[in-house]
């Protein structure tokens, strides 16, 4: 013999199916005004939901002004890798670039050079 099984039935269950037999057998001022009520709703929920949800219209914006201010860092980086990678192929290959750092930069002199210092009028 088959098992029977119980039923459950939610709480609001009673609620909807009242509440549809009473709209279907309603008349139509009351189907209007459930209509009416309903898009209110959706209307205000949709309104919420672009001004303060995850994705409302404030964020979307802050988000791509945030977008736009990491991609100019980035091109940033960019720039500054591109020159210090120059910069370390010159310090490895070219002794004329290391020369002119160490007498820049250290003020180192080559042994038996002179250096003369011009002091402008």
């Amino acid at each position: 013999m088959p098992r029977r099984k119980k039923q459950t039935r939610s709480l609001l269950d009673p609620l909807t199916e009242n509440f549809a037999r009473r709209l279907s057998s309603a008349d139509a001022r009351l189907r209007r005004k459930t209509v009416k009520y309903g898009f209110w709703v959706l209307t205000l929920f949709f309104c919420y939901s672009t001004m303060f949800g995850t994705y409302s219209i404030p964020r979307i914006i802050r988000l791509e002004l945030q977008k736009e201010s990491l991609q100019e860092a980035n091109k940033k980086v960019l720039c500054e890798l591109i020159d210090n990678s120059h910069i370390r192929s010159m310090l490895e290959f070219d002794a004329g670039y290391i020369e002119q750092i160490a007498r820049t930069k250290y003020h180192m002199v080559r042994p038996n050079e002179t250096i003369y210092y011009y002091r402008g009028h």
